[in-house]
């Protein structure tokens, strides 16, 4: 480039959807570790693209918290951030909203460039238990994704087929348009967003608490360092901070509901139960590593929580028979005479409904 800046893209949705959301956060941060040191040593100065979604699951998290997480040296001062979907219109309809946030990018990234401690000691001591979770958390991940039977289950206890019928984002749902239901088709953008009305919020958290627990069953050492450098090493806080996250806004009763939706009894018992388990672990060891309650830690979340889960508990069931009867009828989405259907109608307007009350899409 020119001006001695050398732009790279990052993306963190399709590295989540394939890997988990530990092994994303860690593969693209070795990543940016490796450019920076190609850039130092071609004398020019990196320029991150950050493609970033909305969603934890697609690589969204507080801001100051996201830029003080990134590599020692990757932020030198040039840094492009994107800002997609639902989260225009929050951070920039209105302008007080629009100078906040843009202040809150600028001093961020002022922090880091000027005032930010060097953390590459606690990193290095930290560097084979991220190693080790990394692999062990996809293992876990994998093994549910890999496992039979499940894209029937997700598309019959998620709303992914009225997703796919809908017109929700600037892209086709599918990479191929292709008819089979195949995983490696599906842009991240509708996985995430098909786990997150159904309130699984699957993405932001699988696979993590099995990583941790088999981390400290293989190496308790490692385990330890973790809990010692939670609070101290940024990239470890983000994480588990945005892991726990997902889990509170996830809701067990109304995954239960959902998972109804699967009519093989067999496939919703054996996914439900993969799922409901691993997230009680994750829960519990996300826990002991950030120590204390949620709800003392964390008391403005939970208020907000709090605060919609009723009327949005209302609208989820309200969707779950509209899916239903909808899958019933052939899932049409125009009627004979070229008018949309109406239950596909009613359908479309649970899930924007939904999506403002959670403020998520995908």
């Amino acid at each position: 480039h020119p001006n001695g800046l050398q732009p790279a893209m990052v993306g963190y949705s399709d590295s989540n959807k394939d890997a988990g959301v530990f092994t994303s956060q860690w593969g693209i941060f070795k990543g940016q570790e490796s450019m920076t040191q190609a850039c130092r040593e071609a004398g020019v100065t990196p320029q991150f693209f950050h493609g970033r979604g909305g969603t934890i699951g697609r690589g969204a998290g507080p801001t100051q918290w996201f830029l003080r997480a990134l590599p020692q040296g990757s932020l030198t001062g040039p840094i492009r951030i994107t800002e997609q979907g639902e989260v225009l219109p929050r951070k920039y309809a209105h302008e007080g909203n629009a100078h906040y946030h843009l202040e809150l990018l600028v001093a961020g990234v002022a922090r880091v460039v000027g005032l930010e401690p060097d953390h590459s000691a606690l990193l290095e001591d930290c560097r084979p238990a991220f190693d080790l979770l990394s692999a062990e958390s996809t293992r876990a991940y994998r093994n549910l994704l890999e496992r039979d039977g499940f894209i029937p289950f997700h598309r019959s206890a998620t709303p992914i087929d009225a997703l796919e019928s809908g017109t929700f984002g600037s892209r086709p749902s599918r990479r191929t348009g292709k008819k089979e239901r195949s995983l490696s088709d599906l842009r991240a953008i509708p996985w995430v967003f098909s786990w997150t009305q159904a309130r699984f919020y699957l993405p932001g958290w699988f696979g993590v608490g099995s990583g941790l627990e088999a981390l400290s069953e293989i190496a308790p050492s490692h385990f330890e360092k973790l809990q010692k450098a939670a609070h101290d090493l940024p990239f470890l806080r983000y994480v588990l901070t945005n892991v726990e996250s997902s889990l509170a806004s996830a809701n067990l009763d109304l995954m239960t509901d959902y998972a109804q939706l699967c009519g093989d009894e067999n496939v919703r018992d054996q996914f439900l139960q993969q799922i409901t388990t691993e997230f009680d672990l994750t829960r519990k060891r996300v826990g002991d590593l950030l120590g204390g309650d949620f709800t003392q830690r964390r008391p403005r979340m939970q208020k907000t929580l709090a605060l919609r889960e009723d009327p949005l508990r209302f609208l989820h069931h309200q969707q779950i028979d509209l899916l239903k009867r909808w899958r019933d009828n052939g899932s049409k989405v125009e009627k004979s005479e070229g008018k949309f259907d109406k239950t596909f109608l009613a359908l479309q307007l649970t899930i924007n409904a939904i999506s403002s009350g959670l403020r998520e899409t995908g």
